[in-house]
């Protein structure tokens, strides 16, 4: 008779009136495992989420005060006071109003226990969780139990979410023994790209995935990430605070700034200078993404950098980082597009009519339409330069334009794309925040 059905024995005969709960509190929180694989996380799932939901509720009281009973029994007396506490009591009560109150009453007293593992730097949890990332969270849950135990976390105090996003990141970069020199962090990015690749609805982006896929498993990095951002750093100086820059009536930057950012980055290519911001489409374009990251708002008639826009004009390596995940346009099929061409550009040179050619049945096997049909190649070819438009921008792209014999009136040569050395580490890093990105639904 192993620990817990003896607990259970011995729990029965103290508490005859709890003889069935007991049993099912037990199969519960230990499900024939050993008595360590209950700690406070694992036992706030089961007491505030999976008791509601899976029993009847006449049920709950029986059922939390078995497992207390229990976990006194095998010697886990801190969490036996979690089954009998207040959050518990509270919980419940707000489940018997509903399923809406209950999970929010749930989800606040998580975040309020010290034991929720908070989004770090190194990662950011899915909430559809593959078996490496379910593990990974176990061990970080149950670094913070001991850490609450310890006093090293107390929860509600000032300092309490900065403890536990250290704890977090220590124990998901801490080096395992099995596999040797691996980290938590490293299983979970290798689950994530795995299911990337899997994730392929057609056999050219499956390839194309998997080609690169080694290649994702570290952080990328420019070689120069200073020269990337230069428009970027000009725009947060341009609008650097208190003055900022001051808008037009129409709400758009001054004209002299327009002509200066159009000599200054090669932005123009005829012959009288733009007359304003919305003749210079790249300036828009930037100015709109330094908008959607929080480096730039407006206030009346002036565009202001704001207080985290000033930080990142001394930290080009950040600033690079996010306009290397970004693209022209906010969205999934922005991304979509943005994901296909940077795949199909790293295997090398493409004529401007075969690369959307190629992304055309990749985007096409994903489900993209347009008002209910199959989205076409014409469509197609607009979009692709959704992320060309953007990685000229930053001069990280090659491009060979046709030149056209003014008699025939045909191409000399063609059209063609390419990607500079600073462009693979761009897609590089695009493509594995892509990647390992979190998961929040079966489908992703």
């Amino acid at each position: 008779m192993d620990e817990i059905e003896l607990a259970v024995r011995r729990a029965q005969e103290l508490r005859p009136d709890l003889a069935e709960a007991l049993e099912a509190a037990a199969d519960a929180l230990w499900a024939g495992e050993d008595v360590d694989l209950a700690h406070q996380a694992s036992v706030q799932t089961f007491l505030w989420w999976r008791l509601p939901r899976q029993y009847a509720s006449r049920d709950w009281d029986r059922l939390a005060e078995a497992a207390a009973v229990l976990l006194d029994a095998v010697g886990k007396h801190r969490l036996a006071d979690v089954a009998r506490s207040g959050s518990t009591a509270e919980v419940l009560a707000a489940w018997r109003q509903g399923p809406d109150a209950g999970a929010k009453a749930a989800q606040s007293a998580q975040r309020a226990s010290g034991v929720e593992p908070p989004d770090t730097d190194v990662l950011a949890w899915s909430s559809v969780m593959g078996l490496d990332e379910a593990g990974a969270l176990d061990v970080v849950e149950r670094a913070l139990g001991e850490a609450v135990a310890d006093g090293e976390i107390v929860p509600g105090a000032p300092r309490a979410r900065a403890a536990a996003r250290r704890i977090t990141e220590e124990v998901l970069s801490t080096p395992l023994d099995l596999p040797p020199g691996q980290t938590l962090a490293g299983l979970v990015t290798t689950e994530r790209v795995a299911h990337w690749i899997e994730g392929a609805r057609h056999p050219a982006l499956s390839e194309w995935r998997a080609s690169v896929a080694n290649r994702l498993l570290n952080p990328v990095a420019a070689d120069d990430p200073a020269a990337a951002v230069v428009p970027v750093r000009w725009l947060l100086h341009l609008c650097a605070p208190p003055d900022g820059a001051a808008l037009t009536q129409s709400g758009y930057l001054p004209r002299a700034s327009v002509v200066e950012a159009a000599e200054r980055f090669g932005w123009w290519d005829w012959e009288k200078p733009p007359r304003s911001e919305a003749d210079l489409h790249p300036l828009m374009t930037l100015r709109e993404a330094a908008r959607r990251q929080g480096l730039v708002r407006r206030r009346g008639r002036r565009l202001l950098s704001t207080t985290r826009g000033m930080q990142m004009v001394d930290d080009p390596a950040g600033l690079w980082s996010m306009v290397a995940t970004e693209t022209e346009e906010p969205g999934e099929f922005a991304l979509a597009v943005t994901e296909a061409v940077g795949l199909r550009l790293l295997s090398g040179r493409a004529e401007v009519h075969q690369l959307a050619a190629d992304v055309h049945p990749v985007l096409a096997a994903q489900g993209w339409s347009s008002g209910g049909d199959r989205i076409t190649i014409r469509q197609v070819s607009s979009a692709i330069y959704i992320p060309i438009r953007w990685w000229r921008l930053f001069g990280v792209l090659e491009e060979e334009r046709s030149r056209w014999d003014p008699v025939a009136r045909v191409p000399l040569n063609p059209h063609t794309y390419a990607l500079r050395p600073g462009g693979v580490s761009m897609v590089l890093a695009f493509l594995r925040a892509r990647a390992i990105r979190p998961r929040h639904s079966a489908y992703e």
